[in-house]
């Protein structure tokens, strides 16, 4: 009954917190519907694409910290925590699934890149480095931040398994990458007949 109560506890309180949609929010505040326009992701790529850098900073932060202090405080501030098995990464999970399906949002919301990185920063400060590091090379390489964001996902079970030895951990991660690589179908689609939104088409925005 105690770990039911922690996962049901951390599920709903990890979800709600995903579902804290800031370049949706923001959109709203000026007057649109930011899946209405641009890649029609409401994620930071497409706050930058529809609305400038400022909003693509703000949305990147703050999507990152609601992912970020759920798993630190589990991982850090809460020492019941640490009995509970996998209990972190199933937080850092449950705040990208919200992201991802935000309810008052008709489930429809961004692709998780953000929070992923505020995830992995609350767990490992230098897989976040080598996540980083990925991004910038796959950005000047490509121009293609999907790439980036399934690259990262694909790595992110495969190093903790390695580190941790843990299968649950690597089960939900397994999860989380199967969810971004369905999630970017779309993109890879794209891609493919060369529609897909690039860093080049948001060089120019303020």
């Amino acid at each position: 009954m105690k770990l039911i109560f922690w996962y049901l506890t951390a599920a709903v309180i990890s979800y709600l917190l995903g579902c804290i949609n800031t370049a949706a929010i923001i959109g709203r505040r000026k007057g649109f519907d930011i899946r209405e326009k641009g890649s029609g992701n409401a994620g930071a790529s497409n706050a930058l694409m529809t609305m400038g850098k400022g909003a693509a900073v703000c949305t990147t932060i703050v999507d990152m910290l609601k992912a970020f202090l759920p798993v630190f405080a589990v991982r850090v501030l809460i020492p019941q925590a640490a009995s509970v098995p996998a209990l972190a990464v199933f937080v850092g999970c449950m705040v990208m699934v919200g992201h991802i399906f935000p309810f008052w949002m008709q489930f429809r919301g961004g692709k998780g890149f953000a929070s992923m990185l505020g995830f992995t920063l609350a767990l490992d400060w230098k897989l976040l480095i080598a996540f980083l590091l990925i991004t910038g090379v796959l950005l000047l390489t490509t121009k293609f931040i999907a790439l980036a964001t399934i690259t990262c996902g694909a790595i992110f079970p495969i190093y903790r398994v390695i580190l941790t030895h843990s299968l649950p951990e690597f089960i939900l991660l397994l999860l989380m990458f199967i969810l971004i690589l369905v999630k970017h179908l779309p993109n890879l689609r794209r891609m493919k007949n060369g529609s897909e939104y690039s860093l080049d088409d948001v060089k120019h925005k303020p």
